[in-house]
């Protein structure tokens, strides 16, 4: 499989919270090139519980560390990380910093929703938009938006995720 420029959609076996069987879920991934470093964060927008997950994955789309969940406490409010292998691997839990790595990567995002009177997180239906920001000519940085729809309207305004990777070196500009 050849490594990607642009984010994607992919079902994946991937399970949504520590200790929880993998189900097949949609991810977003989004490329983390070989010497990038990427920062992830997020917004609940809805009333329903919102939840979602961040992996890192290998060129070959198989998991690696860290693995995190977020959780947003209210409606419009930010997510934070609440568990993440390894432990103690986001020092400031409003954010992950990942990378560089000497090798090309993806970060994968899959959100989920709890609806009123339901005991579990479902997944939710993600959609994405990306920008690419130049310097002179050369990719300086890269932005994609993870948008993500409950079910409960239709608007994919319910979990916002963004995803910035930042390019580290002049040789890669």
């Amino acid at each position: 499989m050849s490594f990607g420029i642009e984010p994607f959609t992919k079902d994946l076996n991937l399970p949504l919270l520590s200790g929880q069987e993998p189900e097949i879920v949609t991810a977003v991934l989004v490329p983390l090139p070989k010497d990038t470093n990427a920062v992830v964060f997020g917004q609940r927008i809805a009333m329903w519980p919102q939840r979602f997950n961040s992996y890192l994955l290998n060129s070959s789309e198989i998991v690696v560390d860290p693995q995190a969940v977020w959780d947003a406490p209210a409606e419009n409010s930010q997510f934070a990380v609440t568990t993440i292998v390894p432990s103690g691997f986001a020092p400031d839990n409003r954010f992950l910093s990942v990378g560089p790595f000497s090798d090309d990567r993806y970060i994968a995002i899959v959100c989920s929703h709890k609806k009123a009177g339901q005991s579990h997180y479902a997944p939710s239906t993600p959609t994405f938009s990306s920008k690419h920001f130049n310097i002179k000519g050369h990719k300086a940085l890269s932005f994609t938006m993870v948008n993500a729809e409950d079910g409960g309207d239709t608007d994919y305004h319910d979990t916002i995720v963004g995803v910035a990777v930042t390019y580290t070196t002049k040789g890669l500009l």
